[in-house]
């Protein structure tokens, strides 16, 4: 029996981002279309950076998932709408808030726009400053409070 593209999605669901455990590939809006044919599921994988150095790792994963399940899974790494922010669920939101990122205190197309309006993770300061748009990841931007002290990352959209 062919199981649902839901049923895929709550599977794909267990598999935790590379970087941030604390949130699903599915939570952090990386898996876009579910295709099937059959036993085969066509699974379209949406990286938060075109260059982001985990894809052929959640490529792996995502089959061998899909492998404990009985289906074969064609994972197809898709460039054609960049990921964004507004694809993550508000589970996703929640694991990366846990994980003590930054959240965005609002979503925009403007990264710039983004990066102006953040507040500290762990005191909810807004006095903060920007020390890279650039973290340990293209993904993360690197940031200071200045009222705790604390320096801290945001998951941003891509710049």
């Amino acid at each position: 029996m062919t199981p649902s593209v839901e049923t895929i999605r709550g599977w794909l669901k267990t598999i935790p981002d590379p970087e941030i455990p604390h949130v699903s590939v599915v939570d952090m809006g990386m898996i876009g279309e579910i295709h099937l044919e059959d036993k085969k599921a066509y699974i379209e994988l949406i990286p938060t950076f075109a260059g982001c150095p985990a894809i052929t790792l959640l490529q792996e994963q995502i089959q061998r998932k899909m492998q404990d399940h009985g289906i074969e899974a064609v994972v197809q790494v898709s460039y054609r709408r960049p990921w964004r922010p507004e694809d993550m669920t508000p589970e996703g939101w929640e694991g990366l808030r846990k994980a003590g990122f930054a959240l965005p205190t609002h979503l925009s197309s403007d990264p710039a726009e983004i990066l102006s309006h953040v507040h500290c993770p762990r005191c909810s300061s807004e006095a903060v400053s920007l020390i890279s748009p650039f973290g340990p990841t293209a993904c993360r931007a690197l940031f200071r409070c200045h009222t705790c002290g604390e320096a801290f990352e945001l998951f941003k959209p891509p710049i």
